[in-house]
């Protein structure tokens, strides 16, 4: 039984609702600081933060892909308000992912599984997003983690993209992202573009889906020792 209200305004978070006592992953409603409406979300209380660092839960997860199941080629509205199953497959939202991101300074941790069931993640220390007038506009760095960045170094200060924005990689790609460049076809390749994610330095391609992308985010600040 929770002994939390499930719109407590003080619940800025997954991190502030594991420093409430609950260690149980699932979905609990947050208010972030600059958000008008309570959100749902997806709370893992069992993740690590590094391999170094022992301290586990208290993340609020933006994005899960594992089954294929909802499809990302959305459009900006979608993007923005988020889609999908909080349970399985889903992209939170833009929005809220800036409210949430923005409310102080937050880690970004990313898990990465491909078809042969091996397990790799990054850890980004610095981590938000900006607002719609800005275009999502990425912030992400402090790298650790068991496999190579692919992510901050290429996507940092990137403006989110959908294909109904006229962006031609968010095209080829069909999905949202924070694109830099994109996926060109090779010459006799008939796929314009993987149907998935991709973290280049797995197999140093383009073009390898990973089978399971999961993101979340939670304070930098983080401590289990901070609960009750």
């Amino acid at each position: 039984t929770l002994t939390i209200s499930l719109c407590d305004p003080n619940l800025r978070n997954c991190a502030s609702i594991y420093y409430n006592g609950v260690r149980r992953s699932g979905l609990y409603t947050v208010v972030p600081l600059l958000a008008s409406m309570p959100v749902e979300v997806y709370c893992d209380m069992d993740t690590d933060g590094d391999v170094s660092i022992s301290e586990g839960g208290g993340w609020t997860v933006i994005q899960r892909r594992v089954d294929g199941s909802v499809s990302f080629d959305r459009s900006w509205r979608d993007y923005r308000d988020g889609f999908g199953d909080l349970h399985s497959e889903f992209w939170l939202g833009n929005n809220h992912i800036h409210e949430l991101s923005t409310q102080g300074d937050y880690s970004l941790r990313i898990d990465l599984e491909d078809w042969s069931i091996q397990h790799k993640h990054a850890l980004y220390q610095s981590f938000s997003v900006e607002d719609e007038e800005h275009q999502y506009r990425l912030h992400v760095s402090d790298f650790s983690g068991t496999v190579q960045d692919s992510f901050g170094w290429y996507h940092d200060k990137q403006h989110f993209s959908t294909p109904d924005t006229g962006n031609i990689c968010a095209e080829i790609s069909h999905g949202g992202w924070w694109y830099n460049q994109c996926h060109y076809t090779p010459k006799g390749r008939g796929s314009l573009g993987p149907d998935g994610i991709v973290w280049y330095s797995w197999k140093d391609s383009d073009y390898y889906s990973l089978r399971k992308v999961s993101m979340m985010i939670r304070p930098r600040s983080f401590h289990t020792r901070l609960s009750p």
